[in-house]
């Protein structure tokens, strides 16, 4: 067997910063991904948030077209305008 080669104080040290390189990306990695899975959380969320928004909409337009008809509403003024049929 060979007699084994110590390395100078040098060569060492920048096999510590390779080192300590693996670990930081390593650890970015890392974070990474639990971001990703925050964001898929957030966007299920969201999602949801969209779904039940355009529940209440359909619902309030059922019930405004129920009770007036058909028409166009002027939000600044707070009038409706019924489309003639």
């Amino acid at each position: 067997m060979a007699d084994p080669i110590k390395f100078n104080d040098d060569e060492l040290g920048q096999i510590r910063e390779i080192q300590q390189l693996y670990a930081t990306v390593v650890h970015q990695a890392g974070q990474v991904h639990i971001d990703e899975i925050n964001l898929h959380e957030r966007k299920g969320q969201v999602e949801a948030n969209l779904h039940e928004v355009r529940r209440k909409e359909q619902g309030l337009v059922s019930s405004l077209t129920e009770t007036y008809g058909k028409g166009s509403i002027n939000l600044e003024t707070g009038e409706f305008t019924p489309i003639g049929e």
